[in-house]
């Protein structure tokens, strides 16, 4: 998953999936961690995975706040902090937290890269915590974080559940940010990233799959197809072959995961920009059950003119219509 999309997908919600996770998914978050940048290369940063299983699980799970209920069902929960004696001090400057942060978003960004949930918690009390775990007195925990797979939020109680559905928000770049000197807003010229994307659910037939079982790689071009069409029908008005009115000029698939047939399968679209005479799609093929991305992918379209046999402009009509899927 390319980075942007990583920053942008990464949601911290409750609801998660039995399936256990994979040891070696965990692992590459931990080494994600274990690489992250620190002042002076000291390093302070420190892990205690805990699994549905571990002994301790049922203490840590006591520790938690009553409002991280919801916790106890990812299937691994994650404690992370650091000593200070472990960290870098500059001019009386305390660096063991900032650099434990940093290896934490970099352990989170990698779960969501390997398409699961990873949702840092505040909410547990620090004792229990310390005791559950046997964590040294000079240990200072930050956080602990609940990794699994995205579950329904139908087994989420009202209150979460509501949380979870309330849509992500980020304060103006140019009130987080400044030019040059405190006050002076660093203005931002980037498009925003689509206010919805478009989604339809997939039929695999039994015909699509290889010898292996899988689904066939060059049929994930053909589902892409599918979503286009649908798109022009359901977005655009397209009634007719005639109203699809571009050429497919470029396909690119990274291929994470194999789609098996008893897999759900939705695609996920939208614009990502538009030129002159052409756009781009951006695509994500996944199973809506536990949020697993089994295709990221990207097409370029060219408008086309049968009649004069040369490209033509994008039209007014077009962007007036998908406007609310265009976005980085």
């Amino acid at each position: 998953m390319e980075f942007h999309r990583v920053i942008r997908v990464r949601r911290s919600l409750r609801a998660f999936s039995p399936r256990p996770v994979e040891k070696e998914k965990i692992e590459r978050m931990l080494e994600a961690a274990r690489w992250s940048p620190s002042c002076a290369n000291r390093q302070p940063w420190r892990f205690v995975v805990v699994g549905a299983d571990a002994p301790s699980r049922a203490a840590v799970e006591e520790a938690l706040d009553a409002g991280n209920a919801w916790a106890k069902r990812a299937p691994v929960l994650i404690a992370a902090g650091a000593r200070r004696e472990d960290g870098a001090i500059v001019e009386s400057r305390d660096y063991f937290l900032h650099d434990t942060g940093m290896a934490l978003m970099s352990l989170l960004y990698r779960a969501v890269a390997q398409g699961m949930l990873a949702h840092p918690m505040a909410g547990w009390k620090e004792e229990p915590l310390r005791a559950a775990l046997g964590l040294p007195q000079d240990f200072t925990p930050v956080a602990v974080v609940a990794v699994g797979y995205a579950g329904k939020s139908g087994d989420l109680d009202e209150a979460t559940r509501k949380k979870d559905e309330k849509p992500p928000a980020r304060k103006p770049l140019g009130e987080v940010a400044f030019r040059s000197q405190w006050g002076e807003p660093f203005e931002a010229t980037l498009p925003s990233l689509p206010a919805k994307v478009y989604e339809t659910e997939l039929q695999l037939r039994f015909g699509d799959t290889d010898a292996m079982g899988h689904v066939n790689n060059a049929k994930v071009v053909t589902y892409l197809e599918l979503g286009r069409v649908r798109f022009f029908g359901d977005v655009m008005g397209a009634e007719r072959v005639e109203d699809i009115r571009f050429i497919l000029a470029e396909v690119s698939c990274r291929y994470r995961i194999p789609i098996l047939l008893h897999d759900r399968v939705i695609v996920r679209m939208h614009i990502t920009d538009v030129n002159r005479s052409s756009f781009r799609f951006r695509y994500d093929l996944y199973d809506p059950r536990d949020g697993r991305v089994f295709v990221e992918a990207e097409t370029v379209q060219v408008m086309f003119d049968y009649t004069a046999g040369r490209p033509a402009p994008v039209g007014a009509d077009f962007l007036a219509r998908a406007r609310d899927y265009i976005g980085g």
